[in-house]
């Protein structure tokens, strides 16, 4: 290892390392061998060792000399195609100096200005390769000494306050650049928000003081003038003409009040959230007066889409992933329903499911009643409300009725479903619903059920969820979480109104999901994502026998759940056909974008295609005195994905690594023969398991 004789970066080293490649060089081009070879020295390893609050791979990312990758990625590269595994690197000095500036840079930004980076380069492999090193001592971390702001509003104490109050910055902290600008960027949007449209950074002036090593921070802003929100017009681009105040009732401004851009962004989404627009646009013009202030005119412009459309479709799989399931719909939407921008859409769906089953000539003799014949079929219409008091609430109806044939059962299902969703900020939304549904389940072999199971029931059922979505992409997130909690209740409306002279359940249901994604590397081609769920279902009333509805209990096993069971196959009391009053479920799979370069293969674009591995776990019990820990499954399997502007498709392949059900002492798959004794479940699907 090379040193320096001073703080920084080791300007020694670099002369010395510069000097070593060149002896480099000119040693290989001495030897006959070197002499007929053309290509740089291949780089064989790079190797960073770090103190303090940093680690080795923390900084490799940062380096763009990188190491030869592994053979058989490179074989495919060299030998099958470029847009495959990865080429072999070789070592530049220009790239490694620039490398070294770079990290020094990051360390600057980080608060570490007296950081010492050593480098080496030495010969490797005969001296066809060379491995490239690189040792840094961080020293001491500057911290902030003062932070002044200058520029606001004299005459605004609410928004001074708030620039203190939520300032980013605090003396005593450790000095971080990225910070700086952060906290800049937060008042230009405390500003932004609060009628100074027009607010900028003018000037942001570091200082770092030799006696105490810490830096002051000194952020000049220019406010600009005061803005009011003008007069707003409306221009139709094409298509049909909504009524004006349909459109002006889903703006968050009005005229007079202070000009907010959080605002115009939020009131173009909620136009665009309609559903009845190709493309609709909020935009503003500041307009100065001789007051010194501004006056902000909007334009909103928008071109309709057809508001009637009849869509034939053609169902790949069913709604809970069964393999080998074809189906046809025929959906009819209307998106300005008597004006208003109401939205009805009416559906008509038939699923075939388990085709793998199907004895075809069967069918063809017995129709539905062939018993190898398992379906879904199902017509639906919903009326939507877009405005409900107010543009943050939608309200709807539903009407639905569904008839499902499984091996195992036959449910006939009549819904009528009212609910009003909330959107309290940017990331919370709550959603209450009211149900009235009538369920008739009829089991194959009732003799392997509770009696109750089969009961037909007439249930009023009211329901809250709350929503929390903190995730930075809707199909396929890479940083973020997502949160949700509901409780629902059925009993009391039924007991009121004595339940229509059929058996009605009293029962209170909780449930809740998080899940969580986060990015292993900087650039985001790993993705660790986890989810956790769980639920349980209380029958209230000791009296009443009446179980809780089919539709409305727990499940576990099939694609978006434990993945090495098919659908609604596992749980811990051998009935699993009838669902669990108590579920606890989750899962953790590493995502890795398999070509994060640019590329093609055939009509695939190379950096659409991640793979997965994944483990599974869960189940359901028919109480909560009933969960052991012994009896929660495990799942291991691998996958790939395919990204679309509609979700990615999926390949998932999944084995039981531990089968609470097993009595045969072979649970676990180690204890079994893979190919015989393992049961191993594949899935196809759109969109990622959660």
């Amino acid at each position: 290892m090379l040193h320096s004789d001073r703080p920084g970066i080791h300007h020694a080293g670099f002369f010395v390392y510069r000097a070593v490649a060149l002896l480099l060089l000119l040693s290989a081009a001495a030897s006959p061998r070197a002499a007929a070879q053309s290509t740089p020295f291949e780089i064989d390893e790079v190797t960073v060792t770090v103190d303090g609050d940093f680690t080795p791979d923390q900084l490799a990312e940062e380096l763009v000399t990188q190491p030869t990758p592994w053979g058989p990625l490179v074989y495919l590269n060299e030998n099958i195609s470029s847009s495959f595994g990865a080429p072999r690197r070789f070592y530049d000095p220009l790239v490694f100096y620039n490398d070294v500036r770079h990290l020094h840079d990051f360390f600057n930004d980080q608060g570490y200005f007296a950081a010492v980076i050593d480098t080496l380069v030495e010969p490797a492999d005969g001296g066809r390769r060379v491995r490239v090193g690189l040792a840094v001592r961080t020293g001491p971390r500057s911290l902030i000494d003062s932070l002044s702001v200058a520029g606001l509003p004299a005459d605004e104490p609410v928004i001074a306050a708030e620039a203190e109050q939520m300032a980013l910055l605090r003396v005593g902290d450790p000095f971080l650049r990225p910070k700086v600008f952060e906290e800049q960027n937060r008042i230009i949007a405390l500003l932004h928000s609060n009628g100074y449209p027009s607010a900028r950074v003018d000037s942001v002036s570091l200082r770092r003081y030799a006696s105490t090593n810490n830096v002051a921070v000194f952020i000049r802003i220019d406010h600009g003038p005061r803005t009011a929100v003008g007069a707003t017009t409306v221009t139709v681009n094409g298509g049909d003409v909504i009524d004006s105040a349909v459109i002006l009732r889903q703006m968050d401004f009005r005229e007079g009040e202070r000009y907010s851009e959080p605002k115009r962004v939020q009131s173009e989404e909620n136009l665009n959230r309609l559903g009845i627009f190709e493309n609709a646009t909020v935009r503003s013009t500041f307009v100065p007066d001789s007051s010194g202030s501004a006056t902000a005119s909007m334009s909103i412009a928008y071109r309709t889409l057809e508001f009637q459309e009849v869509t034939p479709e053609f169902l790949v799989l069913s709604e809970n992933n069964e393999l080998f399931s074809v189906g046809l719909g025929l959906a009819y939407k209307h998106r300005n329903f008597l004006g208003g921008a109401q939205n009805l859409t009416i559906t008509a769906r038939g699923r075939v499911n388990r085709l793998e089953e199907l004895h075809v000539p069967g069918v063809l003799e017995n129709g539905l009643s062939e018993p190898t014949l398992f379906s879904k079929a199902d017509l639906q219409s919903q009326l939507t409300f877009p405005y409900f008091f107010s543009n943050r609430n939608t309200a709807s109806i539903a009407l639905a009725t569904e008839g499902e044939k499984q091996p195992d059962y036959q449910l006939r299902t009549l819904r009528a479903r009212f609910a009003f969703t909330t959107k309290f900020d940017p990331f919370t939304t709550g959603i209450t619903e009211f149900s009235i549904e009538r369920v008739d389940p009829q089991f194959t072999v009732p003799q392997n059920v509770r009696p109750e199971d089969s009961t037909k029931q007439f249930n009023f059922i009211e329901g809250f969820t709350l929503q929390w979505n903190h995730t930075n992409r809707i199909f396929s997130p890479t940083a973020g979480s997502f949160h949700s909690v509901s409780v629902e209740e059925a009993g009391l409306v039924s007991k009121a109104v004595g339940g229509f002279q059929l058996p009605y359940s009293e029962y209170v249901k909780l449930s809740a999901v998080g899940k969580y994604f986060l990015g292993l590397s900087a650039d985001r081609t790993r993705i660790l994502a986890v989810k956790v769920q769980g639920g349980i279902a209380h029958l209230y009333n000791p009296s009443n026998t009446t179980p809780v509805p089919l539709p409305r209990r727990f499940f576990a096993g099939g694609s978006a759940s434990v993945r090495a069971w098919k659908d609604k196959q596992l749980s811990s009391f051998g009935t699993e056909i009838t669902g669990g009053n108590v579920a606890v479920e989750g899962s953790i799979e590493s995502r890795t974008q398999l070509f994060p370069d640019p590329g093609t293969f055939l009509f695939l674009s190379l950096p659409n295609i991640w793979s997965v591995v994944f483990l599974d776990f869960g189940n359901t019990w028919y109480r909560p005195s009933d969960l052991q820990v012994r009896d929660v499954a495990l799942a291991v399997g691998a996958g790939l994905r395919y990204e679309t502007f509609v979700g990615p498709f999926r390949f998932d392949v999944a084995w039981r690594l531990y089968d609470p059900n097993r009595t045969d002492g072979r649970e676990w798959l180690t204890e079994q023969s893979f190919f015989n004794g393992s049961f191993a479940v594949v899935h196809f699907g759109i969109g990622h398991a959660f």
